[in-house]
């Protein structure tokens, strides 16, 4: 008892600089991919007392060090999370899936396993330290989402790695919160995720994203429906609410839902052929519900030498695709995509408009380093700073702004928009994406035509803003779409497909 109380007491430290608040390219799509293996498998352990005991050597796994290492300094950050790329040097291809999958688990249930947290501790969250939070999320995200981690594994390893921070009663109060989570855990129940008649209103079970049903041992999550919802599908509240006053509750929480699942990886442009008995791409992928896509199945270096294989294939969602294909209709002769990042897009350009020059570029250094990496070499797309550009003004004929935005409509994929979305970034992110059309008006030709892409579901961004553009360039709205989101947890991965929107205005 007295660790114990050691431990509560080191575990308060200072505010974080910012309080939690409730409510608040290919090599990574091929990592997730490997990674979704992991998590939850027949995900019930035995409690504490009948596992194995603590290993005497007390090293910690080199895969959950490094993946605390990085969850570190995400709590500290919370909402602001920043899961990108990143490498995880010094670690076999084994340990590095782990890592990965630990440190993607978190992001995406932060808000469900910061609600289990509290049900575990005695004090408020917010005056935590962050070391303390990562430590707790991190093995939480294992005990209640990973179906392959040994109990006593998780809990040495955790506590160890808490130790080594050098924190003052921190490893006691770790280990103590850690067993009353175990104790936490109760059984899968009968009925799935994705069919929430069977759960929801009950504070006392956790969805999870292969569409089973974890029951706990009590009541954890908030006793209102805003946020019981939010905790048990780790959804920022304002946004929930958000969506609620825009499309209603029902529409709102279908798009919560759709949170849990997981986001294959999809690729196109791949010969239908190479699939077939005998093919050089049999078994490594599974067709998508849309014609001409694939969900890759296999790992990431067989992805990358069929990529190298088929030079006109590519990574990306089918409906990421659909905005470029608003366009299908014209001729352009010069094709500027002004936010190419990566430029999977302008690749489809390229391919859509094979009489174009397609001119990319970006002002994130980093991107249009592998943008022009990417398409070095290639003899119609041309890649420039954004001060190179002075050459094509008033001579594009397709202006393409696949403009930043709240990423709304890709939040499987995005796990961090759930948590930082606020009406003030809104407001800020719309202002940013009407700056970007007017910088980029006068490059266009007389009868050039725009092309405006976002993954966002919000009007404001969208229709909105397009109207708000076709009035300041003299264009009119010829073509747009919205595309929801679509795929519940369990659901088919040939199912699923992201959200956004696009539209086409032509000269008047």
């Amino acid at each position: 008892m007295g660790a114990d109380r050691q431990g509560r007491r080191a575990a308060q430290g200072g505010r974080e600089g910012r309080p939690a608040r409730r409510g608040q390219g290919v090599r990574g799509q091929a990592r997730r991919r490997e990674e979704a293996r992991a998590p939850h498998g027949d995900g019930l352990r035995s409690p504490l007392a009948r596992t194995a005991p603590t290993s005497p050597t007390g090293s910690v796994s080199p895969a959950r060090a490094a993946a605390l290492d990085r969850l570190e300094r995400q709590a500290s950050r919370f909402p602001d999370l920043e899961f990108g790329e990143h490498g995880t040097p010094g670690l076999d291809a084994r340990d590095a899936a782990l890592a990965r999958a630990i440190e993607h688990a978190a992001a995406q249930r932060w808000l469900t396993l910061v609600a289990l947290a509290r049900a575990c501790i005695d004090r408020r969250w917010e005056n935590v330290d962050h070391r303390i939070k990562a430590a707790v999320l991190g093995a939480a995200a294992q005990l209640f989402l990973f179906g392959n981690q040994a109990d006593h594994a998780v809990v040495d390893d955790t506590v160890e790695w808490t130790k080594a921070k050098g924190h003052r009663g921190a490893p006691g109060f770790v280990n103590a919160v850690l067993r009353r989570m175990v104790s936490l855990r109760g059984g899968i129940e009968d009925g799935d995720a994705a069919d929430p008649a069977r759960w929801r209103g009950r504070d006392d079970v956790l969805p999870l994203a292969d569409g089973r049903v974890l029951r706990l041992t009590r009541g954890v999550f908030g006793r209102d429906e805003v946020q019981r919802t939010c905790e048990q599908l780790s959804v920022g509240e304002e946004l929930f609410l958000h969506w609620i006053n825009a499309v209603g509750r029902e529409r709102a929480f279908a798009r919560a839902l759709h949170c849990l699942r997981p986001a294959p990886l999809v690729v196109a442009g791949l010969p239908e052929a190479a699939f077939v008995a005998g093919g050089t791409l049999e078994g490594r992928a599974v067709p998508h519900s849309r014609p001409g896509y694939h969900v890759w199945t296999d790992g990431h270096e067989s992805l990358v030498a069929a990529l190298a294989a088929h030079p006109g294939a590519r990574v990306q969602d089918a409906a990421s695709a659909r905005p470029v294909h608003l366009s299908d209709t014209l001729r352009p002769a010069v094709i500027l995509d002004a936010c190419a990042g990566r430029g999977t897009k302008t690749g489809q350009l390229a391919e859509l408009h094979p009489q174009a020059e397609v001119v990319a570029t970006d002002v994130d250094g980093a991107r249009l380093r592998a943008l022009a990496k990417a398409f070095e070499g290639h003899p119609r797309v041309k890649v420039t700073t954004p001060e190179g550009l002075r050459r094509v003004v008033g001579r594009v004929d397709l202006l393409v702004l696949d403009v930043p935005c709240s990423n709304t409509g890709v939040l499987p994929r995005r796990p961090e928009a759930k948590y930082r979305f606020t009406r003030a970034r809104l407001d800020s992110l719309v202002r940013l994406q009407r700056q970007i059309v007017e910088e980029h008006r006068l490059m266009l030709s007389p009868e050039g035509a725009i092309l405006y892409a976002t993954c966002s579901l919000e009007p404001t961004e969208n229709e909105q803003q397009v109207a708000w553009a076709a009035g300041r360039t003299g264009r009119s709205v010829a073509r747009q779409e919205r595309a929801e989101p679509e795929g519940l947890p369990g659901g088919p991965d040939m199912a699923y497909s992201d959200g956004g929107f696009g539209a086409l205005l032509a000269a008047r």
